[in-house]
């Protein structure tokens, strides 16, 4: 999937392939795409049927989406399964708990295609989450298979 930037950071779905907007080089500092890449290093990545199987038999899962309200919306939902929850990965860290009421019950993050995800899933492990993975093709992918969306 392409992304394109629109304005302010919002981004724009179109094409087939998918890339951040370009970064610019600060010296010290490190990019959000080195962040992402060292994140999907150490996260546990599932696609769409592992994540179907794990619904099915994983009633004690939590399944997190971390997209904004207005990113649900425009994207027309979220998965509809009853382990599913939104948390806008700006509250994940004060608001999981609640959900996640067991470092090791199984956690699934996603978003709309998988970038943001893997940050997600490794602030989660930092947290002391010990069984979390990350729905790498995100809400997108399960959207376009026709599987089961809640508006």
């Amino acid at each position: 999937m392409k992304i394109s930037i629109v304005m302010m950071g919002i981004l724009c779905f179109t094409g087939s392939l998918y890339s951040t907007a370009a970064m610019a080089e600060v010296a010290g500092i490190i990019t959000g795409d080195q962040l992402q890449k060292q994140a999907e290093s150490i996260t546990s990545k599932i696609g769409t049927e592992d994540l179907k199987k794990m619904l099915a038999e994983e009633l004690d899962m939590v399944l997190i989406d971390i997209r904004t309200a207005n990113e649900i919306k425009s994207m027309g939902g979220t998965i509809q399964a009853g382990q599913n929850v939104t948390i806008p990965r700006g509250w994940l860290e004060f608001r999981v708990t609640r959900v996640a009421l067991d470092k090791d019950v199984p956690i699934v993050v996603y978003c709309g295609a998988g970038i943001r995800s893997p940050l997600a899933a490794e602030t989660l492990q930092n947290m002391g989450y010990t069984n979390v993975k990350d729905y790498s093709q995100g809400f997108i992918a399960w959207k376009n298979a026709g599987l089961p969306v809640k508006q």
